[in-house]
């Protein structure tokens, strides 16, 4: 019997207590996500996610093993050059970000610091790799290579290849805060489904968007899916999801 009532009395308190968390939740929401210059972001946003697909595709497309076949000195020249071009790429990407560090929205800040830390973490990466390829390059010439400096080699290769993965993520995850970005401080919570956009302005980022991902048609995560993909997923799903509405509408 004790029992009972206890339970029936934390019942109650959970009751009388929800409309309060709920009413504090969302402020803390509105808060750290006021509807302040989120079009303009996401603009920027889309425009430094293309600066990574351009990355993705002059390796898919054109790699150095693949533009210079069978020239064992010009694909090793070929990866430093590429590198040095990925690393350009994420310092123009991440440059269209900064500015949003000092952004009222705290969301915003937080979405551009996460895509920016990857960027620079990926550009040390780079600057370690061409490192490496110009070590392997000079052993090369020299005449010095051995199965045992070529495997080691390899395993260094496998090991940036790692890195890489695991900071992309943080691209991923960036792109995710920015769908949390999009939905109106009108909303309760991020999980509302007001946009914090018109419907002019909607269009607007998703021709931006098509500029380069229109081939992803997919919606949000999927297993197997690069940082690139996955990031225009999510951001598609956002924004054609018909469940989603408009300031004005």
């Amino acid at each position: 019997m004790p029992f009972c009532r206890l339970y029936l009395a934390l019942a109650c308190c959970i009751t009388l207590l929800c409309p309060f968390h709920l009413a504090e939740a969302s402020q803390e929401f509105k808060e750290n996500n006021p509807d302040i210059g989120k079009f303009y972001f996401a603009q920027s946003y889309i425009s430094a996610l293309g600066y990574l697909n351009s990355i993705q595709i002059r390796w898919q497309k054109t790699s150095p093993k693949k533009l210079y076949a069978g020239d064992d000195i010009k694909v090793m020249r070929g990866y430093v050059a590429y590198l040095i071009k990925d690393n350009l790429d994420l310092r123009i990407a991440k440059n269209y970000l900064t500015k949003y560090l000092n952004a009222d929205n705290a969301l915003i800040r937080k979405t551009a610091d996460t895509f920016i830390a990857s960027c620079i973490i990926m550009i040390e990466i780079n600057e370690k790799e061409k490192i490496v390829w110009d070590q392997w390059y000079a052993i090369k010439s020299k005449k010095f290579d051995s199965r045992v400096n070529e495997k080691k080699f390899i395993l260094k290769q496998e090991e940036f290849a790692l890195k890489r993965k695991e900071i992309y993520k943080g691209v991923i995850e960036a792109t995710v805060f920015l769908s949390k970005v999009l939905k109106s401080d009108r909303n309760a919570d991020e999980k509302g489904y007001i946009l914090a956009l018109t419907k002019k302005e909607k269009s607007s980022l998703l021709k931006h968007l098509d500029e380069y991902g229109k081939h992803v048609l997919d919606w949000g995560l999927k297993p197997g899916q690069d940082h690139v993909k996955a990031s225009i997923a999510i951001i598609r799903e956002t924004l054609e999801d018909t469940i989603n509405t408009c300031l004005d509408e």
